[in-house]
């Protein structure tokens, strides 16, 4: 989890400089990859919209992690509402979306994107979080009534490592999504570069005029689709990480009570 969150720096890096005369260059050793139509180093922008999109995909699965913690303690009156929510699938929700927008922007991109992750993500998080609602500890804090700044201090920690299961699924979810409307031309403008935007720029031209940026390109997006797959192991090993946290908190937490 946390080379991914190492991403979200990528989201502050300047472009690339543009040099037109220096465009459509082959590879060299200066060049390993050439240069695309502007003059950037092909490597140099592959390795840079590979960041960015790690870095956005962390964004968009912290919001969601965020926002499903919330939707899984305080959203049990609305369990209708998110179910309804989770028989569409993001994109057939931003597709159309961004057709008739005629394309979305990073910001409202990312924001739709964490949104409508979070009520995927809000079962597992309640069915995690019921158990310490009906537990004897959250009943001491109710009872000895704790502020809920005490109380987030307190238990914040394990909420996270309960939610941190759940952030490669999420990060997934929100790294291909952003591709796919990036790929058909639908995802942030040219001005921000993205796997998916080299994808919509490279793969028409694979099959007559193929360039190493391209190959590249689709090469990156296959490892990561093979290298983020979601590992039984992992997730196993982080539930026994959460398993021991929470019988570590919540043991001094639960107050002695005598009755006469």
């Amino acid at each position: 989890m946390r080379w991914r969150l190492a991403f979200l720096g990528a989201l502050l890096l300047p472009d690339l400089a543009l040099d037109p005369f220096q465009g459509a260059l082959a590879a060299s050793l200066r060049h390993p990859l050439g240069t695309d139509d502007l003059g950037r180093d092909a490597l140099l922008r592959l390795l840079l919209a590979s960041a960015r999109s790690l870095g956005f995909a962390s964004a968009c699965a912290l919001l969601a992690l965020a926002v499903g913690l919330l939707l899984a303690w305080r959203g049990r009156h609305l369990l209708g509402a998110w179910s309804a929510l989770r028989s569409l699938p993001p994109l057939l929700f931003l597709l159309p979306l961004a057709a008739t927008l005629g394309g979305l922007p990073a910001l409202p991109l990312g924001l739709l994107l964490g949104l409508l992750i979070a009520p995927h993500l809000e079962p597992p998080l309640r069915a995690r979080l019921e158990g310490f609602r009906h537990s004897p500890a959250w009943a001491a804090e109710r009872t000895l009534g704790a502020p809920w700044p005490s109380i987030l201090r307190r238990w914040s920690p394990w909420a996270w490592q309960q939610a941190a299961a759940l952030f490669p699924s999420a990060w997934l979810a929100a790294l291909w999504g952003e591709a796919t409307l990036s790929a058909l031309g639908l995802g942030p403008g040219p001005g921000r570069d993205s796997l998916g935007r080299l994808l919509a720029e490279e793969l028409p031209r694979l099959g007559s005029d193929p360039s190493p940026l391209g190959w590249a390109a689709l090469t990156a997006v296959l490892l990561l689709a093979w290298g983020s797959a979601p590992r039984a192991s992992k997730a196993i090993g982080w539930s026994r990480k959460a398993r021991n946290f929470a019988e570590k908190a919540m043991g001094p937490q639960i107050p002695q009570i005598h009755t006469d």
